[in-house]
């Protein structure tokens, strides 16, 4: 009787710690931060401990200031482009909603924002840039300014734009950089997601980029 009780005990005991240890690797795979981030196993380019952003002073679709004040406490994607473009910023901006929605299911949703940023204030008012983003995403934010104040931000973040309205009519393009910045928790330019945009891709190395840092 002894003895079975004895054996019994060691049985439990193996697979107790069987399961110990699995739960233990599995924990280090999936909840513990990588110990260092290499570009070669990202879509993005990561810039290490990040670059100051110059202050700026936008206004956001709901009339209230943006600044980068705004760019803190969450992770924040940022794309500029405008809302007549045919193309590159739809298809972008779907993108991103397509991510949005993967980082949700994901929980990491509430710890990114994303907003787009217009380089053709001359046409894109608040209430148009409401009407585009949340077309996309009711989360979306949409910023204009005054086209020196966006610069501000543009060239921080190595977004180059030419707005081809020669003829001063109002039915011109703008040709501008489609890639896609990452500002960091502390408003820090942190990664640039270079074009094509793919969901997946983006939150794979969302996912690796956040666990690298721990919670914000």
């Amino acid at each position: 009787m002894i003895k079975n009780w004895t054996k019994s005990t060691l049985i439990g005991s193996v697979i107790a710690a069987l399961i110990a240890m699995t739960g233990g690797m599995w924990a280090a795979s999936t909840l513990l931060a990588p110990a260092s981030l290499d570009n070669a196993d990202l879509h993005a380019t990561y810039l290490g401990d990040g670059r100051d952003i110059t202050e700026f002073q936008l206004q956001d679709h709901r009339g209230d200031a943006f600044t980068n004040d705004d760019l803190k406490g969450q992770w924040t994607l940022l794309f500029f482009g405008f809302t007549h473009c045919p193309d590159v910023c739809p298809m972008t901006l779907a993108e991103l909603s397509r991510a949005h929605d993967m980082l949700d299911d994901a929980g990491l949703g509430g710890n990114v924002q994303t907003v787009f940023v217009t380089v053709d204030p001359k046409r894109d008012t608040p209430e148009r840039l409401e009407a585009y983003v949340t077309n996309f995403s009711d989360d979306f934010l949409g910023l204009t300014g005054s086209m020196e104040d966006i610069d501000v931000l543009a060239r921080d973040l190595g977004i180059a734009h030419i707005r081809h309205d020669e003829d001063g009519g109002d039915d011109y393009m703008v040709d501008h950089g489609a890639s896609v910045l990452l500002v960091n928790p502390e408003g820090r330019f942190q990664a640039v997601f270079g074009s094509p945009h793919r969901a997946r891709e983006m939150v794979s190395d969302l996912d690796a980029i956040l666990r690298f840092h721990g919670p914000s």
